[in-house]
């Protein structure tokens, strides 16, 4: 899936709704700083997010959520976005999933580097 470019966004956002405008600003505030992963999609049903409920993608990722919001699709795609950070010399990844324009916190993985 190829990611659009900075000036493709920008026309989505100027000839779109309102609303959809609204949404996608509030996900890409929640996302800077942080780098795309993957591009994938989940692994059969979606459900939202619900505190240590564990999302199956289609790379063979498995996350953990954080926090919680509702929502249902069948295999939606997701986009996997991280920000690593290193404390006490340890490695840390904060992990954030975009799917449908909601951003859902998958929490922290420590990593040995």
């Amino acid at each position: 899936m190829k990611v659009p470019s900075a000036v493709g966004l920008c026309l989505l956002l100027a000839f779109s709704g309102n609303a959809f405008a609204d949404k996608f600003s509030r996900a890409l505030k929640q996302l800077k700083g942080f780098t795309v992963i993957d591009i994938t999609s989940v692994d059969g049903e979606f459900n939202g997010c619900e505190s240590d409920r564990r999302v199956k993608l289609s790379n063979g990722m498995v996350l953990k959520c954080q926090g919680y919001s509702y929502t249902y699709s069948y295999s939606p795609d997701a986009v996997v976005f991280a920000k690593t950070f290193k404390y006490q010399n340890n490695s840390f990844a904060e992990i954030k999933l975009l799917i449908e324009g909601e951003v859902f916190d998958m929490g922290m993985e420590l990593f040995k580097q």
